[in-house]
């Protein structure tokens, strides 16, 4: 047996945030990894060529300049950095007319302006509420375990913390048409709304305001989305902690009603002697823990959990140049955007995208979003050379059955390169050196947890968000098991590239370990105006 004060299952970015705040707090901690190479979401692969970096996972590290991993752990010391691109977002259309959103508000509103003088106020009045003016409460509730509603509404008031609320009662494409009149401009938020997989249901619309605030905080991470996990993983060994890969947890043991530690699929056990952390699913995690030890709401939450509607399906481009969006004439920013999304017209054509991929079909519309690392950073490829993806919505199961993406492969391969084509037209075979297509399938694969292709380990519907993450009896990212905790994407404000569910885990031990923290806490949730 080995012992270390805590073991956390999982060496995704989010185990790892765990692992490291409790080793600056002093705790010796073991992260465990069933794969050789960690990450989770956040790996970095060359599966085309060499030299030709791919970000398999995340790749739009959102609000990163307010993420307090950042100072609380020194990652810029351990090797990792990011690049904000000058603008952030565009949306090319059929007729070679395009949307582009800016760092620079005047100049995001200009291109609306292009479309509907309204819209583009209404940009600047969300601009100005959102982004400006409620971002650290944004923050707070990102970075702090969800409040049941009764205690948020104690916490917040006055008409602003009451608009906000009020998106609970929208649907993603209502909460849109709310906003926005013009058709192009309702597509570009459309479709960036479902850029974190959320499920157009009643009450989902209340991720709006948190997703709009970072409409123009998208980063790249130098080098790679790895670059995260692996500048985690040096905090962890620096403070004298271990990042153990290749292994597997068949169990947790429990003890007089108390997680002890884990047991490896070798027979081997890691003790944890003042906690486990588990960052992997949270059906998972209840069923390596035992069901029989949670309480039967809990028991029937994980056996009926939704792992959503939607994957993604990805196309991984290596080139000699970078894509040439026809949209460019219309609006040179397309040269330098980032984050550009494609393939849609209208909200008929998005909700006709989001009916098939529920219906296990191809979609008939291919729509999503992709980028062109190399241009911001061209560590990303050789010399010279590109590498850029595109990330059309798909159903995890098409036609009903996950092994047509294998069997299907090479046609899917041609389908949506020839879509892309529509687009930008220099993806012909002189510019092409090769392609990659990485599926729903192989995301789950390739990350165990991601099950049935769920890139956040679990839809983001009203019922599996806030509190409801995974479960009113599960708050604050603790568990009915004294010493199990949950730190991975399927808890409390789970599933992002920003830390946030292993950040609110480490604090959450912290606190029941009364141990000193040596970092400045994200304030709690307020707003009386």
């Amino acid at each position: 047996m080995t012992a270390y004060d805590g073991v956390v299952i999982g060496g995704g970015h989010n185990g790892l945030t765990t692992a490291a705040y409790l080793a600056r707090a002093g705790l010796k901690v073991a992260v465990i990894e069933r794969n050789e190479r960690l990450g989770g979401g956040t790996s970095t692969e060359e599966r085309i060529l060499p030299g030709y970096k791919l970000n398999l996972h995340a790749n739009f590290f959102m609000g990163w300049e307010f993420c307090p991993l950042l100072k609380d752990l020194d990652l810029g010391r351990y090797g990792y950095s990011y690049i904000k691109p000058i603008v952030q977002q565009a949306a090319a259309f059929r007729d070679g007319t395009c949307v582009t959103v800016h760092q620079d508000v005047e100049k995001t509103c200009a291109s609306l302006a292009r479309f509907s003088k309204q819209d583009a106020e209404t940009f600047r009045e969300l601009w100005n509420t959102y982004v400006v003016e409620m971002r650290p409460l944004l923050v707070s509730l990102l970075y702090n375990a969800p409040l049941p509603l009764e205690q948020l509404l104690d916490r917040l008031s006055g008409p602003k913390a009451k608009e906000l609320l009020s998106h609970a009662q929208h649907d993603l494409f209502s909460v849109v048409r709310k906003h926005f009149v013009d058709e192009r401009i309702r597509t570009l938020f459309t479709s960036y709304m479902h850029v974190v997989t959320t499920e157009s249901v009643k009450g989902s619309g209340v991720v709006f305001p948190a997703i709009f605030s970072n409409i123009a905080s998208f980063t790249l991470p130098v080098g790679g989305a790895h670059t995260l996990p692996l500048a985690l993983r040096r905090v962890v060994e620096d403070l004298g902690g271990a990042v153990i890969t290749g292994k597997h947890v068949r169990d947790i043991k429990i003890a007089n009603g108390r997680a002890t530690g884990v047991t490896l699929d070798d027979g081997s056990v890691i003790e944890g002697r003042k906690f486990v952390a588990s960052a992997i699913d949270f059906p998972g995690t209840v069923r390596m823990a035992g069901e029989e030890l949670f309480p039967e709401p809990v028991r029937q939450k994980a056996k009926d959990w939704h792992w959503g509607n939607h994957s993604l399906v990805t196309l991984h481009l290596a080139l000699k140049n970078p894509p040439r969006y026809k949209a460019e004439k219309f609006d040179p920013a397309m040269k330098k955007a980032f984050n550009i999304f494609f393939g849609m017209e209208n909200i008929e054509e998005v909700e006709s995208c989001f009916r098939d991929c529920a219906d296990k079909k191809m979609p008939a519309v291919l729509m999503g979003n992709g980028a062109c690392n190399s241009v911001f950073d061209p560590s990303y490829a050789p010399q010279g050379k590109h590498t850029a993806f595109w990330w059309p919505f798909a159903p995890y199961a098409v036609g009903g059955n996950h092994e047509n993406w294998e069997k299907d492969r090479a046609a899917n391969t041609k389908q949506i390169l020839d879509y892309w084509r529509a687009y930008a037209d220099n993806l012909g075979d002189d510019n092409v050196l090769g392609s990659y297509l990485f599926t729903p399938r192989d995301l789950e694969i390739l990350n165990v947890n991601m099950v049935q292709g769920a890139v956040r380990m679990g839809a983001y519907i009203p019922n599996q968000l806030g509190i409801n993450r995974p479960h009113p009896l599960m708050p604050g990212s603790r568990t009915p098991i004294e010493g199990l905790y949950l730190c991975g994407s399927s808890s409390g404000n789970g599933g992002g590239a920003n830390g946030a569910a292993g950040y609110i885990a480490a604090n959450a031990i912290a606190d029941d370990l009364k141990l000193a923290k040596p970092w400045t806490p994200v304030p709690k949730p307020e707003w009386k105006h």
